[in-house]
């Protein structure tokens, strides 16, 4: 096997110090550009390249970011069956690695599973009321990034989605196909995903002078947990002609209860799911969805958490992630078929 180059190698072959080919590949020192030029390609044809963990040793820092996705003590999940969270950790983890940094996933509220690392920065996804870990990390003085708010207190760093226009938007996708009663399956409201989207959904009804029907589900939110939900909902006396589930997986719940129960859908009853998923896409009918974007939320995550451990200071504290309506079959617009012409009488 070859032997990584070092920067011993590149300023023998340049023909400079070491402290040269330091402050010319990271663009320090008082140096012509023409040393910084050289340095540069003589690092690139030997395949130079720079030793990030004695980097960051040099630095003061561990290189490694804590990634804490929050749950409640009542309804523990494994964060690995969301779609939206994989597809948010691994985006993330690119990114981290693109900034020289590696990601440590961990899940849960003990802050005291941290403590055996060194960790330069922490972002916590969905963060809940009271959350330990973003308090503990806090006090400390170590930088913590968000996804999503922390509950009560909107100060701080975070990356959100503006729930209070993305829900509304998902509501009058279903009005504008015909539906008259929308009902809302909600999670527990412990973050501000769940009580932003709750408040949106319940002033568009006051707005549009439609009836609140909401059920929250149980804590672990699941097709399970949606389905249950659903079956309060279509065993009322009137009962709604359209579910939004703050989950993908609770709405494919919806569907399999709205099949159960005799529901046609979507001619009898439409549905449609915060986050999407492969799983959403493949049911029957595909499940149409609102996308939160939880690749580019990871991203900008991290790009906000590398740029205060690094001592800078983001062009933004609050970033708005948008979203999108992604329409599907289980909300095709009704359509009513014409009434047949009548025989003509026999003679």
């Amino acid at each position: 096997m070859r032997r990584q180059v070092g920067i011993r190698e590149v300023a023998a072959e340049a023909g400079v110090s070491i402290t040269t080919v330091s402050h010319a590949l990271n663009g320090k020192g008082r140096l012509s550009n023409q040393t910084r030029e050289h340095v540069k390609e003589v690092a690139h044809r030997l395949g130079y390249r720079p030793n990030a963990v004695a980097r960051n040793l040099a630095g003061g820092r561990s290189g490694l970011i804590g990634l804490s996705v929050a749950q409640m003590i009542e309804g523990q999940f494994a964060i690995a069956d969301f779609a939206y969270y994989a597809q948010l950790m691994n985006a993330a983890t690119v990114a981290a690695f693109d900034r020289g940094f590696a990601l440590v996933l961990a899940s849960g509220t003990k802050e005291s599973a941290w403590n055996n690392l060194m960790l330069d920065g922490l972002i916590v996804v969905d963060p809940i009321r009271d959350d330990p870990v973003w308090a503990e990390f806090s006090s400390r003085g170590i930088p913590v990034v968000t996804t999503g708010r922390v509950p009560g207190d909107p100060d701080g760093y975070w990356i959100d989605n503006d729930h209070f226009e993305a829900t509304p938007a998902i509501l009058d996708h279903l009005c504008a196909r015909g539906a008259e009663r929308i009902a809302l399956i909600g999670t527990p409201p412990v973050t501000t995903y769940a009580t932003d989207s709750r408040e949106a959904y319940e002033r568009w009804c006051i707005r549009n002078g439609k009836e609140s029907m909401v059920v929250i589900a149980r804590h672990d939110l699941t097709e399970v947990a949606g389905y249950e939900a659903t079956l309060k909902l279509l065993r009322r006396d009137d009962p709604p002609d359209a579910i939004y589930a703050m989950l993908d997986r609770m709405a494919i719940g919806a569907l399999l209860a709205g099949r159960a129960e005799g529901f046609a859908v979507p001619r009898q009853l439409q549905i449609a799911g915060c986050t999407d998923s492969e799983a959403g896409r493949l049911a029957r009918p595909s499940l149409t969805a609102l996308a939160l974007n939880p690749e580019q939320i990871g991203r900008e995550a991290v790009s906000m958490i590398a740029t205060l451990i690094e001592g800078g200071q983001p062009p933004n504290p609050h970033v708005i992630v948008p979203t999108k309506i992604i329409p599907r079959g289980s909300t095709r617009k009704k359509t009513f078929a014409a009434t047949p012409p009548l025989a003509a009488p026999q003679p």
